[in-house]
């Protein structure tokens, strides 16, 4: 099994007004802080107490007694560590050391990003520094929503728009642009494989997920937008909080979207899972800005735009309903090819350059 139980939380952290912020934030969002030491001896003493759990530590440089020896010595096959500069931002020498978050929701994504898979071999806490690139995911609600249709031509459209334009197919339970695309052993590229002047396209796998931070890291520098299939978003809290490979991009997204699209259909079976998933993103509270994006159903025969009751928290940047053409769909997945490439004055190809439009003003 590739799945864990979640860990329980200590604290070693010298300065009390972050060390209450990490606390509150952790507890908050469901975590279990079992201890929460001052001093590096004390930390020693609620390991041994703790040896049969699964602990993460998540301490300051600045610890009294701590030094990055001693941290080796007491590491084990249940307890890993995560460190944050001190006050003063310095990492005193240790490795892999994080700048201190300014807020808990900047925290909690980078807790997330620590609870990742041994296999990965780079931090997923990057910095935003070398990022050039604005991040897009795109996932769905529910089954046959469109959300593989709208983010292939949203690229499309970027690229269009002569934006150099990634699309990252990370919808592990169905991959579908390499098959749409008619590409062939995409995911074995060493970072992507490039289809047009501006549109480039890169597939996640389990057998390549190891390397996905440092090439998300490559990417986010070079191009100028990155739109990522997502696939499935109902079991975004879990996602978000365990060591799975297929959880990794999420927990990546998490930290670096500034757009998250959800695409839904419009019965009332959809629209119950949209409205659950809605209900988990408010408490989430995700830095990306979020649209949603609904495909009408075949019997739809007034729009009513839908609004998520009770989440206002969830400050929704839009709700669009797309035009129905599943002709104009069906033809372009027959020639392997893109909306545009099919009917450029279609409405549902108008709808999705207009949003690509919208993104670049």
């Amino acid at each position: 099994m590739d799945e864990v139980l979640q860990p329980s939380i200590i604290t070693a952290i010298a300065d009390a007004e972050f060390e209450g912020m990490v606390s509150s934030a952790l507890f908050d969002s469901g975590w279990s802080v079992i201890a929460r030491p001052l001093d590096f001896a004390t930390l020693e003493k609620s390991l041994n107490e703790q040896v049969a759990k699964s602990i993460l530590v998540i301490y300051s440089v600045d610890l009294p007694g701590i030094s990055e020896e001693q941290l080796k010595k007491l590491a084990g096959l249940n307890i890993s560590f995560f460190g944050f500069a001190d006050t003063a931002g310095s990492a005193r020498g240790f490795a892999e050391i994080s700048p201190r978050p300014s807020n808990p929701d900047e925290l909690l994504a980078y807790i997330r990003g620590n609870i990742r898979s041994p296999l990965l071999r780079a931090p997923l806490l990057q910095s935003k520094v070398n990022f050039k690139a604005k991040v897009i995911a795109i996932g769905s609600a529910g089954h046959h929503t469109g959300a593989t249709t709208l983010a292939l031509n949203l690229a499309q459209e970027l690229s269009l728009l002569e934006k150099k334009t990634l699309l990252i197919d990370a919808n592990f339970s169905a991959a579908a642009i390499s098959a749409v695309l008619d590409l062939r052993k995409i995911a074995e590229e060493d970072k992507w494989c490039d289809i047009s002047d501006n549109l480039s396209v890169a597939e996640i796998t389990q057998s390549n997920i190891a390397d996905f931070s440092l090439r998300a890291l490559d990417a986010a520098a070079y191009f100028d937008y990155i739109v990522i299939d997502l696939g499935s978003l109902q079991n975004i809290t879990s996602d978000l909080s365990d060591r799975r490979w297929s959880s990794q991009v999420k927990i990546w997204v998490s930290r670096f979207a500034q757009e998250l699209f959800i695409s839904s259909g419009s019965d009332l079976l959809q629209i119950k899972r949209l409205n659950k998933l809605c209900s988990e993103l408010s408490e989430i509270k995700l830095s990306a800005r979020i649209s949603v994006f609904i495909k009408p159903s075949e019997t739809s025969v007034k729009k009513e735009i839908w609004q998520p009751d009770d989440f206002q928290s969830l400050n929704l940047k839009q709700v669009q309903y797309l035009p129905r053409d599943s002709r104009l769909c069906a033809a372009a997945r027959k020639e392997r090819t893109v909306l545009s490439e099919i009917n450029g004055k279609a409405p549902l190809r108008k709808a999705i350059a207009a949003i690509a439009i919208q993104i670049t003003g």
